[in-house]
């Protein structure tokens, strides 16, 4: 689908969305996950997990600044994007599909991990299953709970949970004047665009959102914090969803003080909100775990 970038974007908008992605799959426990790479096979991983009811495209106007030295991989989740669903979802399904997806891209190697809100709480559980994998990671305005806060979210669920069954729309024009963030917050109107035009797909009944809204039904594996040898950074903004208390959650018992970095002004999406301000994050995230790993100066 073409992404008809509109010609208020920037010129480093246009030119990175221009930059096409290799596109590809690979099967895991029974489902097709669909990803998208840029840069050269065999180089350093930066793997890029969205959030939920959200999709790899997110990813498009970031990962080409990458491209030259890291392998950069963005995955659709299960349930998400051009991947298949499943009768049920948990996040060590999920961590299983980042290490698939890392080993057929071929960017297992020294792999670092962006997730933003559940892509967050995907790649705390990659690091627990796969510490050789991800020794890296970036939280991006990641909602951490411990168990008071999910038995707090769990009673407050309508009885019987969210239908599956999408709304249709009659045309694209339709679906994407629908198209919403949520939380919702100020975000670049070119951004959003982009990723709507890829949120939605015409099926017989018409055009409905890629994504199964039973995706987080069955969520009880939460973790709490990654492993203590992990090098965390924590971004978020001034108005999302992250607390004090969750940042205390997942950065204690750490063995290197956690990078904390709040974006004032910011609401829960910053990839479509402040992406070059989260792309100078990453910058330095990357320049030093180059440093320390001997990749040169990343």
């Amino acid at each position: 689908m073409s992404t008809n970038v509109t010609s208020e974007a920037p010129e480093w908008f246009r030119a990175a969305v221009a930059t096409k992605p290799e596109h590809s799959s690979v099967t895991v426990h029974g489902a097709r996950i669909a990803y998208r790479c840029w840069g050269e096979p065999g180089s350093p991983g930066l793997l890029l997990v969205h959030g939920g009811a959200a999709h790899a495209g997110w990813w498009d106007h970031i990962a080409p600044r990458y491209a030259g030295e890291r392998r950069v991989v963005a995955l659709d989740l299960s349930g998400h994007g051009d991947s298949d669903w499943r009768d049920s979802y948990t996040l060590d399904t999920w961590a299983d599909e980042v290490t698939a997806v890392a080993e057929a891209a071929q960017a297992g190697d020294h792999a670092v991990l962006v997730g933003h809100s559940l892509g967050g709480l995907v790649g705390i559980r990659t690091s627990i299953a796969h510490p050789d994998l991800i020794t890296d990671l970036v939280l991006v305005d990641s909602r951490v709970l411990d168990a008071e806060m999910l038995d707090e979210i769990q009673r407050d669920q309508p009885e019987g949970g969210i239908p599956r069954r999408s709304k249709h729309y009659p045309s694209l024009d339709a679906a994407l004047e629908r198209f919403r963030l949520v939380p919702d917050h100020a975000s670049l109107d070119y951004a959003k665009d982009h990723v709507a035009r890829q949120s939605v797909v015409r099926d017989d009944d018409g055009w409905r959102w890629k994504f199964d809204r039973g995706f987080a039904d069955d969520l009880t594996d939460l973790p709490p914090r990654p492993p203590s040898a992990c090098r965390l950074s924590v971004v978020h903004g001034e108005h999302g969803v992250v607390t004090a208390a969750m940042i205390d959650i997942v950065t204690s018992e750490l063995d290197e003080p956690a990078r904390v970095v709040e974006f004032p002004g910011a609401g829960h999406h910053i990839p479509l909100e402040q992406p070059l301000a989260l792309m100078d994050v990453i910058d330095d995230v990357l320049r030093e775990h180059s440093a320390r790993v001997g990749l040169g100066p990343g």
